[in-house]
């Protein structure tokens, strides 16, 4: 089987011959940028730099799918009205201006929303990967999730706030961030897209309880999940243990998690659900400051816990050395071989 047929098929639950290894979050690493001559901050909005450098994640770090949609999790927040940080080799975009935290009169679906923002390099970054692989290799989007694109308009913290005292508000802002993110992952798959991965950072643990999770942003991502045109993953940062049920009752195909979460526990309780599981090697610790060895041990870690699809727990840091991500490649190699 090809690579596109291993994963698909992996993601599906049946039998493959080997683990996936790949990355399903970002991965703007500067060594690798330097290598493939496709630097950020260029590679954040031209379309060819752009392919160039996620083509390097899979020619040079050993990552078996490819992610289009850019090195950052934004785009979305972009195109509703957030005024955005410059990002540079070694900084992705970030959210510097919160357009509702004064008022709701910005609020609203954006008119022509795929010509606005990065779209347009993203349609064809697409085209270009799609020209290269084909049905060979998977290609994948990302973005941020409803929920963390109603933090960004808002601002977290104050947003946090309204979930106990402006019910409305909340409910009308992610009205509007829920349409918005249908139909930015229908026209994700529209672009060829195999699946789509949602990152939603501002609903983690540190945030709310389990309980609010499940009242509050379960039913946005299963409202999205259920008018996709394809599978949908969900990433949500830190120790996710108390959620990964909620989590897969969303409807997604799989589930996304750092190491901070028990990878053997998430399996446990994915795979009676039919959702598959990525994770979960360090980025900020393991692969960005760790040895070669404690990334290679910490991957064949994953793999001996049963992970689906090995890969960083998060976003790898940009300054993170190659040679630890190549570790995943190797790990899995050798666990094969031990297998």
């Amino acid at each position: 089987m090809n690579l596109k047929e291993r994963f698909m098929r992996r993601l599906e639950g049946k039998d493959v011959d080997k683990v996936p290894v790949g990355s399903t979050t970002t991965y703007g690493m500067v060594e690798l940028m330097k290598k493939c001559g496709a630097e950020r901050p260029a590679a954040d909005t031209d379309p060819k730099l752009m392919a160039d450098l996620a083509m390097a994640g899979h020619e040079i770090a050993g990552f078996e799918w490819i992610k289009a949609m850019g090195w950052d999790i934004t785009p979305v927040s972009e195109v509703l009205g957030c005024g955005m940080g410059e990002p540079k080799i070694d900084l992705q975009y970030f959210i510097k201006e919160h357009p509702l935290a004064e008022s709701m009169a910005g609020l609203a679906y954006p008119e022509n929303i795929f010509e606005l923002g990065r779209f347009p390099a993203y349609k064809e970054q697409f085209r270009i990967l799609k020209e290269k692989v084909g049905e060979k290799v998977v290609v994948f989007g990302e973005s941020e999730g409803p929920w963390t694109a109603a933090c960004n308009l808002v601002g977290t913290e104050t947003f946090m706030k309204w979930i106990m005292k402006e019910k409305e508000k909340v409910a009308q802002v992610l009205e509007v961030t829920q349409a918005v993110m249908i139909d930015v992952i229908n026209w994700a798959f529209d672009q060829g897209a195999d699946y789509y991965c949602i990152a939603e950072p501002s609903s983690g643990p540190g945030l709310m309880s389990p309980k609010f999770w499940q009242k509050l942003v379960q039913p946005v991502i299963t409202e999205v999940v259920s008018k996709a045109k394809g599978p949908v993953v969900l990433h949500i940062c830190a120790n996710t243990d108390g959620i990964i049920p909620f989590m897969c009752d969303t409807g997604v195909a799989g589930i996304s998690i750092e190491e901070l979460a028990d990878m053997k526990k998430a399996v446990e309780v994915a795979h009676p659900k039919n959702v598959r599981v990525f994770g979960n090697v360090a980025t900020a610790t393991t692969l960005f400051m760790g040895s070669v060895d404690d990334c290679y041990r910490e991957a064949f870690k994953c793999l001996e816990n049963g992970t689906d699809f090995l890969t960083p727990g998060c976003g790898i840091a940009p300054l993170s050395p190659l040679e630890n991500v190549l570790q995943l490649s190797k790990a899995r190699d050798d666990f094969d071989k031990a297998g």
